[in-house]
């Protein structure tokens, strides 16, 4: 289980804000008295884009000692926990001042006004001509006139930071907007001075993301059999048996909680992959253990070499890679799969002739 939860909403990561030039189309929506600027950094500590400190707590299920399929025989559970910084894709940004806005508003009124006067327009309800805007745009600021004469509160204006826009993907960026907007209804919100910007939204999608890419997952480790001799060898012609031991985890959950906003994830592998030069691997699961008394082509797991590893300097690599799977889904009705994640291990294996290193003629793997 994977516990991710908010532990500071500062600004600390000033730093780690990148603020890129959105398209036109994919910018949140701003009255035309708003502050223009959509790029640049977030100097002081009043933005409330702040990057979210987040605590990831981690465990994960393992094939234990015996191997197995994940679905039984021994099994066992590890946890680990690091912190992350997450950069929200929407958020309140600081805009002017109280007596700025107010002044702004006056300004784009008057402008209106002599503009409709020559040319003889009556304002329309649909915002279709801009003075008629541009006459109403007090309207997005509520009870603006009573912070006409502040200078240190300001107004927050919905915002979404450009440089998280993939045209390759537009459609991820437009679900974050979408869904901070619903969240979201005040175009503007009044902040006093002194009092903390509203918090960074983080959706379920953004949270399941960055605690996914946070998950740590142990490379596999394997035991394997017959193991002749001195070096431990395995041998030429005969299937060697493989299995997950120690902290090969079969499955991972995660759980990533921003707010009001929980993400839940969920990934599981199929098993070991095997590959090695000079070798033919077959691998379900992740393999069984073996045991004396447990009878030939039994293993769901096996690799089986056609040449020593003599000419590779005595041993043959063995590469072991583990693929998990993983899907989300989040309190906010969002839902979808992550990236697959691939860990990997290499043993380094003898491989003997038959004939060089038995010496239980009976049965090699008691060696």
């Amino acid at each position: 289980m994977v516990n991710v939860k908010i532990v500071n909403t500062g600004l600390a990561g000033l730093l780690l804000l990148c603020l890129g030039v959105p398209a036109p189309e994919v910018l949140a929506e701003m009255d035309k008295s708003a502050p223009s600027e959509v790029s640049g950094s977030a100097e002081g500590t009043d933005d409330g884009g702040g990057v979210v400190t987040i605590s990831v707590e981690s465990s994960v299920t393992t094939a234990g000692s015996g191997g197995g399929d994940g679905s039984g025989g021994v099994t066992s559970s590890s946890s680990s926990s690091t912190e992350v910084t997450v950069k929200p894709v929407c958020y309140y940004k600081a805009g002017k001042t109280g007596a700025e806005q107010a002044s702004q508003i006056d300004k784009n009124k008057a402008v209106a006004a002599e503009r409709q006067k020559k040319q003889n327009q009556k304002p329309t309800k649909n915002g279709s001509g801009r003075p008629s805007y541009i006459l109403k745009s007090g309207n997005t600021y509520p009870d603006y006139e009573s912070h006409r004469d502040d200078t240190q509160g300001r107004w927050y204006f919905r915002y979404c930071d450009g440089s998280f826009y993939d045209p390759k993907n537009p459609e991820e960026f437009n679900n974050e907007r979408k869904a901070f907007f619903e969240a979201n209804r005040d175009q503007n919100i009044w902040v006093p001075a002194g009092q903390q910007a509203p918090r960074p939204y983080i959706s379920g999608t953004r949270l399941a993301k960055v605690a996914w890419e946070a998950v740590k997952i142990p490379a596999p480790t394997v035991e394997t059999n017959p193991k002749v001799g001195t070096q431990g060898a395995t041998l030429v012609g005969m299937d060697t048996w493989v299995w997950a031991t120690g902290s090969t985890p079969t499955s991972v959950t995660a759980r990533a909680t921003a707010g009001s906003t929980t993400a839940t994830i969920t990934a599981g592998s199929s098993g070991l992959q095997l590959s090695a030069p000079d070798g033919k691997a077959s691998c379900t699961g992740f393999g069984i253990a073996w045991h004396q008394g447990m009878p030939e082509g039994s293993s769901p797991c096996m690799i089986s070499f056609n040449r020593s590893s003599a000419h590779l300097g005595g041993t043959t690599p063995l590469t072991i890679k583990v693929a998990y799977s993983a899907s989300y889904s989040g309190s906010d009705g969002s839902s979808g799969t992550l990236p697959a994640i691939t860990t990997t291990s290499t043993v380094n294996l003898p491989v003997a002739e038959v004939q060089t290193l038995t010496t239980n003629h009976n049965n090699p793997r008691q060696n």
